[in-house]
């Protein structure tokens, strides 16, 4: 419980950090730390229920997408704002450095025993980000088109 805890404080700070390096606005710093500590919680959870990297990743990944347009739609800014720190909880640091390191010491067996779990989670995390992207992106253009479908129909109305 209580390394679970430091996960989420570390994930906090980690987001809370990549804001500042990346000149995220001093308002918004907050709901970056807040986001990757979301993220965090989410992915813990998910790995209660089944130990899976690229299903855990992929459902943290949605809730990080999620969370991510709904606070650009309240903040009147670029989902990536939000996005971007909220997925630095999820990369697979180890996995991803043992990968590289093999794969540059030419150890088939370190590549081998990593490189399977660190591109579940990564395919995990771009499909998450992508089911959401597509899926606001036609949210925003299915209300776009009913606005100008009404405000055709109440222009000829008023003509009459």
């Amino acid at each position: 419980m209580m390394e679970s805890v430091k996960l989420v404080i570390c994930s906090f700070c980690s987001s809370f950090g990549f804001g500042i390096v990346f000149r995220i606005e001093r308002k918004y710093l907050l709901i970056a730390g807040l986001s990757g500590a979301l993220t965090r919680i989410v992915y813990l959870l998910l790995l209660q229920v089944t130990p899976e990297p690229f299903i855990s990743c992929f459902l943290a990944a949605v809730a990080a997408a999620a969370f991510s347009e709904f606070m650009a739609v309240s903040t009147k800014n670029p989902s990536t704002v939000f996005l971007y720190p909220s997925i630095v909880p999820l990369l697979p640091g180890g996995t991803l450095y043992y990968t590289v390191v093999g794969l540059l010491l030419q150890d088939t067996e370190l590549v081998a025993a990593n490189a399977g779990p660190c591109l579940h989670s990564l395919t995990g995390l771009g499909i998450g980000f992508i089911i959401i992207s597509i899926f606001m992106h036609y949210r925003r253009t299915y209300r776009h088109r009913m606005k100008w479908k009404l405000l055709g129909r109440l222009g000829r109305k008023s003509r009459v």
